[in-house]
């Protein structure tokens, strides 16, 4: 279900949040709540005993729509809450004739969760494109993270995802796209 006021339901968010993301891949949590006030920030939710057990924020950038955080309390994972709320973004998407962009850690031996995470998305229908692609810091000091563009259905190449990453940068980041 998409929350009609996110910020309401803050701290439930953020607890899952905090838990599910490494630091180098979070913002702060005043940053973060200060997002909630962003017109083009959407939150999904699933609830379980009347608590948020699993989030997605979803970003309306007019040309597309980019998933930047999905993630289930661990006590809630492997029901299928993430599935259904990437799936509500995909009908979205598709009622509105819009690409859907998301970003994934590019899969390694090293880390089992991004093979499984990359599965995943696959299963989905989406298609990891790997060309070379770093998100900006989200902390203060801290340095960009590499990772793959992950598109619904069909690949995207590095030159037409460009509107798209600067659309990124601006609205979800509050950055313009480094000196080439």
């Amino acid at each position: 279900m998409l929350l009609a006021d996110p910020k309401q339901r803050f701290e439930e968010i953020y607890r899952i949040y905090e838990g599910s993301f490494p630091e180098v891949e979070r913002r702060t949590k005043e940053d973060q709540r200060a997002l909630m006030e962003n017109p083009r920030l959407k939150v999904r939710a699933e609830e379980k005993d009347g608590r948020i057990a699993a989030f997605l924020t979803e970003w309306d950038l007019g040309d597309c729509i980019y998933l930047e955080h999905l993630a289930t309390d661990p006590a809630c994972r492997g029901g299928g809450l993430g599935k259904k709320l990437v799936e509500e973004s995909i009908r979205d998407a598709k009622e509105r004739n819009l690409p859907l962009i998301l970003e994934i850690e590019p899969v390694t031996e090293e880390k089992p969760d991004t093979v499984r995470r990359a599965a995943f998305y696959e299963r989905l229908g989406f298609v990891t494109n790997t060309f070379p692609y770093d998100q900006p810091p989200l902390r203060e000091g801290a340095e960009g993270c590499p990772l793959w563009i992950v598109t619904y259905r069909r690949p995207m190449g590095e030159e037409e995802f460009l509107p798209y990453k600067e659309e990124i940068f601006r609205h979800v980041y509050g950055c313009g796209l480094p000196e080439a």
